[in-house]
């Protein structure tokens, strides 16, 4: 087929795009690659240790690692690749001088390392919560493995979104780190929906990274069903998304190639 070659090619050059995105990111690093796993580790034993000062045990039967490991987790990836994709453009104009290289490309690259390192950090982290005794339930695995490829590809589409946007538009790329700090706090990373008023908590959920850290939790405990994760509604926004996303792209691409 005339397009096998295309398709070798170009995954070709998403690994070694990626492989340059590794040493780029931990190469110069003493700890190397354990440095993310230890700065993931690090705000899940913050955000541990305020609650076991203020006494506040994690709801719907779940250890306070698991439910907040749920939570950086997805954020993590989510947010990771939403300001890879948007830097994607004016961080490597160098790189999209070789025709085959595209901003996808690059993007796809940094979405594909993002991914793999939090996906690495997570497992350490809940290995080392079982090395100590602690117990992680993994009621739904489906569901955990369907919140790991959405939330990359949710922050693929807003990435490649707001990226493309950025380049007619750049206050962008100063705008959008403080809606992400917003986010940050809104999200529900250290807390539940479920503390709040159906009211409140049916706007909370108009966040797909809400939603996607309660249908996370759902699979990480034991029985519990939250009232307001509807998975349609992410697959949904993360198609929205992307479709608007890759359309930009497309469209920037032939911009920046002139």
């Amino acid at each position: 087929m005339a397009t096998a070659p295309a398709l070798d090619t170009q995954a070709r050059v998403i690994i070694a795009l990626a492989l340059r995105e590794v040493h780029t990111l931990y190469g110069g690093k003493s700890l190397g690659y354990l440095w993310a796993i230890f700065q993931t580790a690090f705000s899940v034993a913050i955000f541990w240790a305020m609650r076991y000062f203020a006494h506040a045990a994690a709801p719907h039967g779940m250890t306070v690692l698991s439910y907040l490991v749920a939570g950086f987790g997805i954020w993590n990836v989510l947010s990771q690749c939403l300001a890879k994709c948007m830097a994607a453009i004016d961080g490597n104009r160098a790189l999209l001088t070789f025709p085959q290289v595209t901003p996808l490309d690059i993007m796809l690259a940094r979405c594909l390392v993002v991914s793999a390192t939090q996906i690495v950090s997570m497992a350490a982290i809940l290995g080392c919560g079982l090395a100590f005794h602690l117990p992680v339930i993994i009621s739904d695995l489906g569901l955990i493995l369907a919140c790991i490829l959405l939330a990359p590809l949710l922050g693929l589409g807003l990435g490649a979104t707001l990226g493309s946007l950025a380049f007619y538009v750049p206050a962008l790329q100063q705008i959008v780190p403080m809606i992400m700090r917003i986010l940050f706090f809104a999200s529900g990373i250290f807390y539940s929906v479920s503390a709040f008023s159906h009211r409140v908590g049916d706007f909370l959920m108009l966040n797909p990274i809400m939603q996607l850290i309660e249908l996370m939790r759902m699979a990480l405990s034991s029985g519990y069903t939250s009232p307001y994760a509807d998975f349609s509604y992410v697959v949904q926004v993360t198609l929205g998304l992307l479709f608007t996303g890759l359309l930009l792209e497309r469209y920037v691409r032939n911009k920046v190639t002139q």
